[in-house]
């Protein structure tokens, strides 16, 4: 074998060099697969996670602690706003997996219940929105702009 590499240097290096392209791409298309088996092996060993994508919401930190603090559910932010396409497909099969095998233990939609607790305790926490018709700066009366 090595003989042979010494006497087809230009043979040697080509298939060399398709072989990483080919590697590459393989490892690229593979991405969804990946995030499966990623998914079914953390499960299998009783770790739950969820991947998360993207701008966040408001919301985002009081959803992940409930997660957590409920059902021992672990968030990881794996990518901001700029998200490749293999990315979201091993995000999309690893959460699929994950998230369907957490909502069986549990026996209902854990997710669900915390981004809708999550989106409540937040909303509850905003400033009173003053009337569109009320221009007098909060805190002060009509008689004050007198």
């Amino acid at each position: 074998m090595i003989e042979f590499v010494k006497n087809h240097k230009k043979l040697s290096g080509f298939v060399a060099f398709i072989s990483l392209v080919l590697g590459l791409v393989g490892w690229e298309a593979s991405s969804g697969l990946r995030g499966y088996l990623a998914a079914r092996v953390d499960v299998a060993r009783g770790h739950y996670r969820l991947l998360e994508v993207g701008l966040p919401v408001s919301y985002r930190p009081e959803f992940d602690r409930m997660l957590r603090e409920r059902y021992g559910v672990e968030t990881s932010v794996v990518a901001g706003c700029m998200v490749t396409e293999e990315l979201l497909a091993y995000v999309a099969r690893y959460n699929a997996v994950s998230m369907n095998a957490a909502n069986r233990k549990f026996g209902h939609n854990i997710f669900k219940e915390c981004l809708h607790d999550a989106g409540r305790i937040w909303e509850s926490r905003k400033p009173a929105r003053r009337s569109s018709g009320d221009r007098t700066p909060a805190g002060s009366s009509s008689r004050e702009r007198l």
